[in-house]
């Protein structure tokens, strides 16, 4: 098992790249909603507001632009945080895991 400061630069943005991909996949499918009240700020309600702008324009399908234009640093952030508390497998180390996805490079996720 490696953590994140193990990996060499391209798996580290691979890993990163994996975790915005998932945080976002979860925002958009309605599993994942942030507290504004609890942490003070806004972050709901922009990826609320950038839904609602991809609903007006009759572009549902865009609504992941919308969000990663209104929000995209907030969640880039969050998925770099992600990413560094997560474990990650090789291929090669024969162990057993509970795999939650794959990381380009050869590496596996598992659960932190």
């Amino acid at each position: 098992m490696r953590t994140f400061g193990q990996l060499m630069a391209p798996e580290r943005a691979a890993a990163v790249e994996y975790a915005l991909t998932e945080l976002l996949r979860a925002i958009l499918e309605g599993g994942l909603r942030f507290d504004d009240a609890r942490y003070g700020n806004n972050l709901q309600a922009s990826i609320d507001q950038a839904f609602a702008e991809a609903e007006r324009m009759q572009t549902p399908w865009f609504a992941g632009e919308y969000i990663m234009e209104a929000v995209g640093d907030d969640l880039k952030s969050i998925a770099l945080c992600n990413a560094e508390d997560t474990r990650y497998v090789a291929d090669d180390d024969g162990l057993i895991a509970r795999l939650r996805g794959t990381v380009r490079g050869g590496f596996k996720v598992v659960d932190a």
